[in-house]
């Protein structure tokens, strides 16, 4: 549901803008998890889980993932990325 979420608020800001909804990135999937917070475009606090990363999905190209980290860490970005289109974090 969350990936969903993510990726119709992906195309509605595209179409928004004035894009082509069919140039909008896909979010990576994302699990249901209220074990992190604190995301931003930037970075992701993980709160609880075992394990998780923040990402980035940049328009026509790859999401940009910040390293996986342990409970209480911080995910963050290497870089500001061009053309992010939405951004949030995956817990495994």
């Amino acid at each position: 549901m969350i990936t969903k979420f993510v990726l119709g608020a992906a195309i509605i800001g595209t179409v928004i803008s004035g894009g082509i909804a069919l140039d909008v990135a896909r979010a990576p999937e994302a699990k249901a998890a209220a074990c992190y917070g604190s995301v931003s475009i930037w970075k992701g606090k993980n709160n609880t889980c075992s394990s998780a990363r923040h990402w980035d999905a940049i328009k026509n190209s790859n999401a940009k993932y910040g390293a996986w980290v342990g409970k209480g860490k911080w995910s963050q970005q290497n870089a500001c990325w061009a053309n992010v289109v939405s951004y949030g974090m995956t817990a495994r």
